[in-house]
């Protein structure tokens, strides 16, 4: 009887052992892709992790690469694990592979096992007997073979040796490098932003928790100190907050110190340092440079009051001056506003502390001085990071000292010489922008006497003064009459003006001010001896009035000339008419030097009270006014004639320059003739003067002859006593 398909016996030795070597299959090739996966992963990852370690890579590579990587191993396990697990392994499959391992076989197992798959055998098809001694030769035949051989267990011991190495190298890289793997993990999967490892230990000098704060401004030097292991190169690589940036090579300074300048900061920064290695340069950490203020000043107030005795308002200097004048004695004080909280502030100046300042609200600071010097200060400012102003704003205060008064005085009409009853005029002019407390007259009395001279000084307020008054002006006449003056003597008279100026302080400042005019001094002569000098002066200047004269007919006839060439027939000779203007116009300011002269002298004969009527005729009359008129009127007249003929020859201008040229002569020759006249009359009262003087003299004489002769006829002999005796 033929087995049937559905028979313990033919499930037991067919298609169980089929089914048991499929289900083996299926394990194997699983376990072989696990191992295969596992060395691929390991391989894959070194060369990962190395690439990122050489490289250094940043966060979008490290994201590209691992996506990659995520890709490949997606791609692999789905090869290897899923699409195998999702493989159904049949009996008809398992004796398509035994078939491929025994050929001998030629094809009996897969048709008896195909057999068993089919319910019904169709007898009008199919012959039963021969299917029944089908399967009974093929189950004779499969128990002489081993399906098992079918598997690859040579192949599947080296996927497990590859799946065993993987799994000891990653085992020992986490045993040996766990902080390699562990920065690995989080670099490149994690794509954490880790550093690598180093052996390298660098420190920033100043760096307190990765922050340095430092000065908007200021120069900028990093300092890194390696620890062991000092590298071949760094480098600094800085980030501004505006996005900026910027690598610089450091400088290796001493052993194991690099530095570099990165000049003055202006705004806060990120650095971090890059070690040079093979390969991509290892960076550090970034580290955060802060940039701060210095504390400083950013606005001021000053205030300046001016000392009680000047009685002026106090005042401030516009908003933002920080120079400016102060009277000495002032106090000022200086407001300023701060950019920042400080710890400290004083008002100093290169030299000393002026005085500690005061806190009006958290950032406005005030102190108060009282200058004594010209000079500059400034606030010294330390804020609560111990940071200093070091461009501080300089407040510069010139002291000005309160000038003593300004004091004028004049004597118009009074020359060196005086007679004791003269009556000179003092002209004083005293001022003080302050105010003044008084005006003196201080005269000094030098009188000859047998022993020498003599010398007294006083002082006289001047009428009319009114205290603290800021300008003092008057003319007042002084008689010399009261001071019993005799010819020989000198007095010396000067003007002095105080102020209200207070003493001068400890440090030598000068003391209250006193303006004094210039000193003129006054020699007493007799009447003879003035008039000499007057005389004197005023020959010396009729002198030079007749060269003044001989000038002007030298004009006269280079006028005359010019218009005899105009005449002859040359018309551009009438430019040459310009430089006799000007010259006309000299003569009127030589004219001014020899009339003030005059009228000095006439003054001098006011003043000493010797002015008569002649001499007042004479002097006004003949001399002062019709020169006067010459320099005011006539040369003016005649420059203004010569200005049109240069400009235009007109015959009826050039007639009347020539009168006016004639006048003008005619009316100097009248001057000179008074000055000559007067010169004869002053020579002969001065013989008279010689001749009463010299009969004086023999009167003397002959007195004192005749008394000798009486004594010597009556035998009386004079008596003498000795110079010591009274």
């Amino acid at each position: 009887m033929p087995p049937k398909f559905d028979s313990p016996e033919f499930e037991r030795r067919i298609m169980q052992p089929l089914r048991s070597l499929g289900r083996k299959l299926k394990r194997n090739v699983l376990l072989e892709g696990v191992c295969a996966c596992a060395g691929l992963f390991v391989v894959v990852a070194g060369g990962h992790l190395m690439i990122d370690k050489l490289l250094h890579l940043g966060l979008g590579p490290r994201a590209a690469l691992l996506l990659i990587l995520i890709g490949a191993a997606g791609h692999q396990i789905w090869r290897r694990l899923l699409r195998p697990w999702s493989v159904r392994i049949g009996p008809e499959d398992m004796a398509a592979l035994v078939e491929r391992r025994h050929p001998e076989l030629h094809d009996e197992l897969i048709s008896v096992v195909s057999f068993s798959q089919v319910d019904t055998i169709n007898p009008r098809r199919d012959s039963p007997a021969l299917v029944a001694a089908h399967i009974e030769r093929s189950v004779g035949r499969i128990r002489s073979l081993a399906p098992s051989g079918v598997l690859r267990m040579d192949r599947f011991r080296r996927h497990l040796m590859v799946g065993g190495a993987a799994l000891i190298v990653a085992v020992v890289a986490t045993i040996a490098a766990p902080v390699t793997i562990e920065t690995y993990v989080a670099r490149d999967l994690f794509l954490r932003d880790v550093p690598w490892p180093s052996s390298v230990h660098l420190t920033l000098e100043g760096f307190n928790g990765r922050v340095l704060r430092w000065p908007i401004g200021d120069e900028l030097k990093l300092v890194a100190t390696a620890h062991d292991k000092v590298p071949d190169g760094l480098s600094a690589e800085f980030r501004s907050d505006s996005g900026d940036g910027a690598t610089r090579t450091m400088d290796r300074q001493g052993r194991n110190q690099f530095v570099v300048d990165y000049g003055p900061l202006m705004q806060s920064m990120q650095v971090r340092l890059l070690i040079r290695r093979l390969g991509v340069d290892e960076a550090t950490d970034w580290y955060e440079v802060e940039a701060v203020d210095r504390p400083t000043v950013q606005d001021v107030a000053v205030r300046v009051t001016p000392p009680d005795y000047t009685e002026l308002d106090p005042f401030s200097f516009a908003v933002g001056q920080t120079s400016g004048d102060v009277l000495r004695g002032s106090a000022v004080r200086i407001s300023a506003g701060l950019n920042k909280p400080v710890l400290t502030a004083a008002l100093r100046t290169t030299e000393r502390t002026l005085a500690e300042a005061t806190f009006e609200s958290e950032r406005r600071i005030v102190a108060g001085f009282v200058p004594t010097r010209t000079g500059s200060c400034f606030f010294e400012l330390t804020d609560l990071e111990g940071l200093r102003d070091i461009r501080p704003v300089m407040f510069s205060l010139r002291v000005v000292d309160d000038k003593p008064p300004t004091v004028r005085l004049t004597l118009p009409g009074v020359g060196e010489l005086v007679l004791a009853n003269a009556v000179p005029t003092l002209a004083v002019e005293a001022e003080d922008n302050l105010g003044l407390q008084s005006v003196y007259l201080l005269h000094t009395e030098a009188r000859q006497s047998d022993s020498g001279v003599e010398l007294k000084e006083a002082e006289d307020p001047l009428p009319g003064f009114v205290s603290k008054q800021t300008r003092y002006s008057r003319q007042h006449e002084w008689p010399l009459q009261p001071w019993t003056l005799r010819p020989g003597d000198e007095i010396t008279l000067q003007v002095r003006a105080d102020d209200f100026q207070p003493p001068g302080d400890a440090d030598g400042n000068p003391p209250p001010g006193a303006g004094v005019s210039v000193a003129y001094t006054l020699r007493v002569v007799t009447r003879e001896a003035l008039l000499a000098e007057l005389g004197r002066r005023e020959h010396e200047w009729r002198r030079e009035f007749e060269q003044i004269i001989k000038s002007q007919e030298q004009l006269n006839t280079r006028i005359m000339d010019v218009r005899d060439l105009i005449a002859s027939g040359s018309p551009e000779a009438a430019v040459r008419y310009g430089p006799e203007a000007r010259s006309q116009r000299q003569q009127a300011g030589r004219l001014k030097t020899v009339l003030t002269q005059f009228e000095r002298i006439l003054a001098e004969h006011r003043t000493n009270r010797i002015a008569t009527r002649i001499v007042r005729r004479r002097l006004l009359e003949g001399v002062i006014q019709p020169m006067s008129r010459l320099i005011n009127v006539d040369i003016i007249e005649a420059g203004e004639l010569l200005e049109r003929l240069r400009l235009r020859h007109d015959r009826e201008v050039a007639d009347e320059l020539e009168r006016m040229q004639h006048r003008i002569v005619q009316t100097m020759y009248g001057i000179l003739a008074n000055m000559l006249k007067w010169e004869g009359y002053n020579e002969a009262v001065a013989l008279l003067q010689d001749i009463v003087r010299l009969q004086g003299d023999v009167n003397k004489e002959t007195r004192a002859r005749l008394e000798r002769e009486i004594d010597r006829l009556f035998g009386s002999e004079p008596t003498t006593q000795p110079e010591d005796q009274p």
